[in-house]
């Protein structure tokens, strides 16, 4: 009977709109639920279960002028994981009143079980193949991955956006969008340290999914992309590797325009296939090779990604860049010393079409040093400087004064932190630390001095912690002076904090206040008062039969003090209540 029940569910399931993706699981992977019931159960015993389950409620008043959040928000989030006989069912969804309209909702629900090797994702999940293929891009629908011994086997089918209708009531052109559909595959071998992976991912936009007519102000187009990626990773003569990714991309931007356009692209994949109708065959390249052993090491790396290259599978994307990068490292004194740095140099405008080239050089250094458990020192200096070469349109009889004009843009930071520990650590312990940073930038446009701005931030704090009695105390001090081409601005201020903890730790509280003040340009602009104070209570005599429960309560009160500008005090309070459980 049981047997025919399964038989009956898998034929019932085999019917439904997943019939497809079901069958092609069944088909590859016959045996997995054999193993479930027969594997498991002579290995395993028993039926576990764990999760837990948080419910936020948020708060909200003010006067000031413009509404900054809602009165009220919740967010209702949860996981729920059953062990039967070793096979891992876990599930998890996130809930909210949020009334925003997202291509990506942020209400979503996800079935995950796991088997040995053997993963199922259901609902909305994501999956991460590579940067230049399917890169952590939300979906909705199944994937699976498999892990067997050292082979690894990643598949994906689902909806990555939803289709969202136009509403002229509402006026949302900027988030109208056709569903889009998509899928992926991903295999691998790895062992010990060298490792090989070939990538396939799909996707297209359906352009039947909108049924009601769309502005052209909304400038959405019907898009379509393949991308196929080849990774591999090498390790050799014990300190040595080397590892390199190519990356090949079909991508459509137009599908509405059949007749294509006439941009070439010069890379390897444009010359090697034919373009068709609005198809831009892109391509994207990285390799670095390294030495590293435990005192020393040093990396050289390449990446090349071609103008316009897209894939679907990603949110955001850097593409028309050229990198040269060199990243050595130092360890010394039994690690106690660590000094690392890296190089670079970035170009654009690989394939000559565009008005101006743009040349970054990136560099950045990183001392740490702790020679104790007390001492602890850091610093770190970075310098990002660009540079533009305009190039106008030539036309024979006109001669523009900006045909030599170069554009630099230099932006340098330097940052230090550096704390004490000292006291007993059963009875009292004292911390004092400092941190500094500092940055610069500025621009030049020939010989004309452009814009600059420098930034100081300052942090000087002491602490103590009282551990028997569970309390610890802090001042600290922080200040923030700006100095750009038209403003000079300083906010500084003092602060406190306290918290303690009661009934064996069952109870926690705490408070903080801190004052800050700001000028700009000599004048008083603004002092506000901060306050915030927050309390959690676990529920400990009832954890070993109904779950660890805990309650916390924070609440937050800004107070802007008047000033000459405006006579009307203003104030913001924010507060969150929230009850959660583990069990």
């Amino acid at each position: 009977m049981k047997q025919y029940n399964i038989r009956k569910k898998i034929h019932t399931f085999l019917k439904s709109p997943l019939r497809g993706v079901g069958g092609l699981f069944l088909f590859l992977f016959p045996t997995v639920l054999c193993a479930q019931d027969l594997d498991a159960i002579s290995k395993d015993k028993g039926i576990t279960a764990s999760g837990g389950l948080s419910f936020a409620n948020t708060f909200y008043s003010g006067n000031s002028d413009i509404v900054r959040r809602d009165p009220y928000l919740f967010f209702l989030t949860g996981n729920l994981n059953v062990n039967v006989y070793g096979f891992d069912l876990p599930f998890s969804f996130a809930f909210s009143n949020t009334n925003k309209s997202y291509t990506q909702p942020f209400n979503r629900f996800e079935f995950a079980p796991k088997y040995k090797w053997v993963k199922l994702r259901v609902g909305s999940t994501a999956m991460d193949f590579s940067k230049y293929t399917l890169a952590g891009h939300r979906f909705t629908g199944v994937g699976v991955e498999l892990t067997p011994g050292n082979w690894n086997f990643s598949a994906m089918y689902g909806r990555l956006l939803n289709s969202i209708e136009y509403n002229p009531l509402v006026g949302n052109l900027s988030s109208v969008a056709y569903r889009r559909m998509g899928y992926g595959i991903k295999a691998g071998y790895a062992d010990k340290g060298d490792e090989v992976n070939v990538i396939f991912f799909s996707a297209k936009d359906d352009m039947k999914s909108l049924k009601f007519y769309v502005p052209d102000s909304a400038d959405l187009h019907p898009k379509e992309n393949t991308t196929i990626s080849v990774y591999g990773k090498k390790s050799f003569l014990k300190h040595f590797f080397v590892q390199a990714e190519y990356a090949f991309s079909m991508y459509n931007s137009e599908l509405r325009n059949e007749a294509g356009n006439k941009l070439q692209t010069s890379n390897f994949a444009g010359k090697v296939l034919k373009k068709q109708g609005n198809d831009r065959y892109l391509d994207a390249f990285n390799a670095s090779t390294g030495y590293q052993n435990p005192l020393w090491g040093v990396l050289l790396g390449y990446e090349r990604v071609s103008p316009d290259y897209q894939t679907l599978g990603g949110y955001y994307f850097t593409n028309d860049i050229e990198i040269f990068k060199v990243a050595p490292n130092v360890n010394l004194w039994k690690g106690k010393l660590r000094v690392s740095g890296s190089l670079g140099f970035e170009y654009n405008n690989l394939d000559r079409q565009k008005a101006n080239d743009t040349r970054r050089t990136v560099g950045s250094a990183n001392v740490t040093f702790a020679p104790n458990d007390a001492w602890n020192l850091s610093t770190g200096y970075s310098n990002f400087t660009t540079f533009t070469k305009f190039k106008p349109t030539a036309y024979p009889f006109y001669v523009d004064n900006l045909d030599s004009l170069n554009f630099y843009q230099v932006t340098q930071s330097v940052n230090g932190t550096a704390s004490y520990l000292f006291g007993n650590k059963e009875k009292l312990m004292n911390t004092v630390m400092a941190t500094a940073s500092y940055q610069t930038g500025g621009t030049r446009a020939g010989t004309v001095q452009g814009d600059y701005s420098d930034f100081l931030t300052l942090m000087l704090s002491f602490g103590e912690q009282w551990i028997p009695q569970s309390l610890s105390w802090a001042v600290f001090a922080t200040a923030n002076y700006v100095d750009a081409t038209a403003m000079q601005s300083l906010y500084w201020g003092p602060g406190v904090s306290l918290s303690k903890g009661f009934l064996k730790n069952a109870l926690s509280a705490g408070v903080t206040c801190n004052y800050n003040h700001n000028t700009v340009n000599g004048v008083r602009a603004a002092s506000l008062l901060n306050t915030s104070l927050s309390t959690q209570y676990s529920l400990q005599d009832v954890d070993k039969k109904y779950g660890k429960h805990s309650f916390s309560l924070s609440s937050g009160l800004t107070n802007y003090l008047k000033t000459a500008a405006e006579q009307r005090r203003k104030y913001e309070f924010l507060t969150t209540l929230t009850y959660s459980v583990k069990f």
